[in-house]
């Protein structure tokens, strides 16, 4: 049929019928075909005006400043909680879930996992985010980083079957975005919008800032610039984003004549779930900023013997009751440790409580980790050693769930990254020496 006589044919059809051919298009006040959208909005860029930004958005981009609480009690009531609930209902959803590659199993959360298994047919594009803060030697091992991601999610839970791939990526530096893209364009369907889901902190919307960076014109990326921060659960909102504005969408035939209104598709970004143990809640917005910067991990370890103390500020604490020969702890978070005798934190009161039971952990060899003692958003503990059994003692702050805040993870992601330099203890002095 010619479009003329395509149109006359449209125009004959009952109203409602027409409805249905023009896909979500809405009948007009006569009966008619409304000519637009309710999901589509058409940008005239010639007269399009700056973007109005809210107090506390501006205060983050322009002053690093917060107007408003980061607790999760604050996250919960003024975010969308819950909302990832309609993923159980879609069909065939195509879902990008965002990880924290340095707060795992942490960053994963307990509601996606639970949803994706309600939901057989969901496909998921892992982007593990903050690779760039992994240390220089280990990034060169990339395929044995992605083998120990699915792997550790198989560990806990995770339908693995459901993944359609895998890719280290830096939202700060723009390292693996364009290949997380081109994964996504070979799998997306037309029909398709594009879910990114993940929880708090784990660096959603600097990545699809990064993404509208290396996609998007200059007048889009002004557009839909999105506010991302170091604080927890920045993104309060839904946010929405044309495919077509990323070059997305679906391809039109050349010299071809569109004749049913197709419905916008979106790259949707959703509130980060809040998992209230990341032990980043208790600290101060200053704490969390300082927490937050990006930079690479440089892994130092330590030489304890039993009766010695690791303390990670007042979050974490680690004492070697029983071993055999020296543990070594090589640490790979930001945070400062300080190490003392047990017996001298005995004599304090402090701020931590002891998990109830006692760790139990066998070395296998000097220079290669067994098993990762890692602790929600502020990093891990890879522990190596000579040592048969090894009986340690791991301290938590008390308001928070130890099953949730602390992980055993085997075997360690890192193990071989202890370079055979040590840091030991020596005398009663509250520092340790090279």
């Amino acid at each position: 049929m010619s479009d003329a006589e395509f149109e006359a044919a449209v125009s004959a059809l009952d109203p409602e019928l027409r409805v249905l051919l023009e896909g979500e298009a809405a009948l007009d006040e006569e009966g008619g075909i409304a000519s637009k959208d309710s999901d589509v909005q058409i940008i005239n860029e010639e007269e399009e005006k700056k973007l109005d930004v809210c107090h506390r958005c501006y205060a983050l981009k322009h002053y690093n400043h917060i107007t408003t609480e980061t607790s999760p009690a604050f996250l919960r009531a003024t975010q969308q909680y819950g909302s990832l609930e309609f993923l159980k209902t879609k069909r065939n959803p195509l879902i990008v879930a965002v990880l924290d590659v340095i707060d795992l199993p942490f960053s994963l959360g307990s509601q996606l996992p639970e949803l994706i298994r309600q939901n057989p047919s969901a496909r998921i594009m892992i982007a593990a985010n903050k690779f760039d803060m992994l240390p220089q030697r280990a990034r060169r091992h990339e395929q044995r980083i992605r083998d120990w991601i699915v792997q550790h999610l198989k560990q806990h839970g995770f339908p693995t079957q459901q993944i359609r791939g895998v890719t280290l990526v830096s939202a700060k530096k723009g390292w693996g975005v364009l290949g997380l893209l081109r994964r996504i364009d070979e799998e997306r369907l037309p029909t398709d919008d594009i879910y990114l889901v993940g929880c708090t902190n784990v660096g959603k919307s600097a990545l699809l800032n990064q993404i509208m960076s290396q996609r998007a014109s200059k007048s889009k990326r002004q557009q839909y610039q999105i506010t991302s921060s170091a604080v927890p659960g920045t993104t309060m909102g839904t946010l929405r984003i044309p495919l077509h504005a990323l070059h997305m969408g679906t391809p039109q035939q050349a010299g071809g004549k569109r004749r049913f209104l197709e419905r916008e598709h979106y790259l949707i970004d959703t509130p980060g779930a809040v998992n209230d143990q990341q032990l980043i809640h208790l600290m101060s917005f200053k704490e969390q900023k300082k927490l937050m910067r990006h930079a690479e991990l440089k892994p130092v370890t330590f030489r304890l013997e039993a009766g010695r103390s690791l303390l990670l500020d007042s979050f974490a604490r680690i004492d070697v009751v029983e071993s055999s020969d020296p543990v070594l702890f090589t640490l790979f978070t930001p945070m400062i440790p300080h190490i003392t005798k047990t017996l001298k934190m005995m004599d304090q009161e402090g701020p931590l409580q002891p998990i109830p039971q006692l760790l139990s952990v066998r070395g296998v060899h000097n220079s290669r980790a067994s098993v990762d003692l890692a602790f929600a958003s502020i990093g891990w503990i890879a522990v190596a050693g000579m040592f048969d059994n090894a009986r340690l003692r791991v301290w938590l702050p008390p308001n928070v769930n130890p099953v949730e805040a602390f992980a055993i993870r085997q075997p360690a992601m890192l193990p071989f990254e202890y370079q055979g330099v040590t840091r030991k203890f020596f005398g009663s002095g509250n520092r340790a020496r090279q």
